[in-house]
């Protein structure tokens, strides 16, 4: 008789437990899922600048488009005009030169101009807090398509059309840029919190426990 006693109590406490587990997995399934859906709507949603240009630099017939970008919908749209060849550091110099925009920038010789900071009036950069390695990524691209320059301002030779987003991010343990051109600001702990879910929700479904 207290044999039956125990071993009823046993199997409803392993019922509990596994009731448990099964919502705690639920709640997982859930947050990954959510977490999913923003980051797949912001993608799609951020691909576009849109917005007034704040005054234009350069002369002639061919034109580029500069973005600032410092925050989700905190960008600054700016027009650069010029004949015959021109870089991408012909454009962003000739905009800081004819307006409020500051580029304080490093000249590395043979290697090129580097963009340390830019400052706009109303600008103000994400606060993605303390210990994070945070700096301006250069895309180029035709503001629907982007991609990150891997060539240096200095050497980005520009067409008649193109757009060039410089982008206020957070970066990842390899030094890529967690954000995108019009992508709202992810802090990296958010990633680091994906990942642990994620282990989590795979090592339940293969071993029914952690």
């Amino acid at each position: 008789m207290i044999f039956g006693i125990v071993s009823r109590k046993r199997c409803l406490e392993r019922i509990v437990v596994f009731e448990l587990e099964e919502s705690e997995l639920m709640v997982s399934e859930r947050v990954i899922s959510l977490v999913f859906t923003l980051g797949l709507v912001t993608s799609a949603a951020g691909a576009t600048y849109t917005g007034d240009v704040e005054y234009a630099a350069g002369s002639g017939s061919n034109q580029a488009t500069i973005v600032v970008d410092f925050d989700l919908d905190n960008h600054f749209l700016f027009s650069y005009y010029w004949d015959g060849e021109a870089t991408g550091w012909d454009a962003l110099s000739a905009v800081d030169l004819a307006g409020a925009l500051m580029v304080d920038a490093t000249n590395w010789g043979e290697y090129g101009m580097f963009v340390d900071d830019l400052v706009y009036p109303g600008g103000t950069k994400y606060d993605y807090g303390e210990g994070f390695n945070v700096g301006w990524a250069y895309y180029v691209g035709d503001n629907e398509s982007w991609s990150l320059d891997g060539s240096g301002v200095s050497f980005r030779s520009l067409s008649d059309g193109d757009w060039d987003a410089w982008v206020w991010t957070n970066y990842d343990e390899s030094w890529h840029p967690v954000r995108g051109p019009g992508e709202q600001p992810i802090p990296e702990p958010i990633s680091v919190a994906l990942l642990g879910l994620g282990w989590l929700l795979m090592r339940r479904r293969g071993t029914g426990t952690v």
